[in-house]
């Protein structure tokens, strides 16, 4: 019979190999009542850190799961968990990714400079 805390984990990494090193990760803590089915049920989320180095969020992270009596690493999603009072508790490590509008913007600023650049080169010969 599989443990029935496991409904609550994710078997997925929640970090993307892709994400880049620097302070943009964060632990956020979900929470659910022990009877509830997560797939059905949203949970509470609290932002417990951000603005963290990935080693800083881990270390964040194991040390707030450790404060519960029963508590674990679901070592498939990379979750650090705990159970108290009724309610599961997930601790993830979360990166924050550039959004695509300040790629686009940046793409766009080059661009202007690189016009700019080549007006000027042509009207100096």
């Amino acid at each position: 019979m599989p443990d029935p805390i496991d409904r609550f984990l994710r078997h997925r990494p929640t970090i993307s190999s892709r994400s880049g090193l620097g302070r943009r990760h964060g632990v956020v803590r979900q929470s659910w009542p022990l009877e509830a089915d997560p797939r059905k049920v949203r949970p509470r989320r609290l932002v417990v850190a951000s603005g963290r180095s990935a080693s800083e969020a881990a270390d964040i992270a194991r040390a707030a799961a450790g404060v519960f009596a029963t508590n674990g690493f679901h070592k498939p999603s990379g979750a650090w968990w705990g159970v108290a009072d009724g309610r599961f508790h997930r601790f993830m490590v979360t990166s924050r990714r550039p959004r695509r509008s300040s790629i686009l913007v940046g793409v766009g600023v080059l661009g202007l400079a690189a016009l700019t650049l080549a007006r000027s080169r042509r009207s100096g010969d």
